[in-house]
């Protein structure tokens, strides 16, 4: 069972960050490198995982993974159909581009993405799950979830998205303090250099943090003074989509 274990935790661990070497792998999972080659050769043999050309052998998810996994469409249609009105009226409304994320344990993944007049050139893929500390998406999340589990989340091992990613528990448990305050998450280059972002938390019928809407653009369009202004109509928009899952 404990092969089993660390090979899902390997095909998991290939999706979020393909393509990727041995050595990543094994320094994010905390394993011995031959320990995760074996897991490696035994998904690979099985036609989970691939190989790509490179200089060096970095690895990916084969399409048959990627046809079995699905979009996970059917799992968020009535958030979808909640969205996307308020969605489109925020993107009309600031001309910026508009994310919505969906949460999933203790990480997020970009389900849709509205672009602005002036689309973000690099944005998150979509359905590619992410950390929850390096976004706005993602610390409106976080703020948002029952204080025991924020903190399992914080003791875990942070990595950085970005060279300004705050990976410092306690300067994180400071700023989602902040957020909680608030009702609005930031991200001043934290996730990609040079663009700001600012979020809101959406909650499902039951209350729970379920997913997050967040307007984001680079610097020379969005200052963090901008982001502070755009906050009030992110949170509006939050309270719409969590209304409409409140009425499942």
């Amino acid at each position: 069972m404990r092969s089993l274990h660390i090979a899902l935790r390997v095909i998991e661990l290939v999706g979020d960050l393909q393509p990727v070497g041995v050595s990543e792998l094994a320094r994010r999972l905390e394993l011995p490198k031959s320990t995760v080659q074996r897991s490696l050769k035994s998904l690979a043999e099985e036609g989970w995982i691939e190989t790509i050309s490179s200089d060096k052998t970095e690895w990916s998810l084969t399409l048959r993974a990627g046809l079995a996994v699905g979009r996970a469409d059917y799992a968020v249609s009535h958030l979808r159909l909640a969205a996307f009105p308020v969605m489109e009226e925020l993107r009309q409304s600031t001309r910026e581009s508009v994310y919505l994320a969906v949460r999933s344990s203790y990480r997020m993944a970009l389900i849709e993405r509205m672009d602005g007049l002036n689309p973000v050139v690099h944005a998150w893929p979509l359905w590619q799950p992410g950390p929850l500390h390096a976004t706005s998406l993602g610390k409106a999340i976080l703020a948002a979830m029952p204080e025991e589990e924020s903190e399992v989340y914080l003791a875990k091992r942070l990595f950085k998205t970005g060279p300004h990613t705050e990976t410092r528990p306690e300067k994180l448990r400071q700023e989602l303090q902040e957020i909680r305050a608030k009702g609005y998450a930031t991200a001043f280059q934290t996730n990609w250099p040079n663009e700001n972002g600012v979020g809101a938390v959406i909650r499902d019928h039951r209350g729970n943090p379920a997913a997050a809407i967040s307007i984001s653009a680079p610097i020379e369009r969005i200052s963090e003074a901008d982001c502070i202004a755009l906050s009030g109509p992110v949170m509006n928009a939050a309270r719409r989509i969590s209304l409409g899952l409140s009425r499942r």
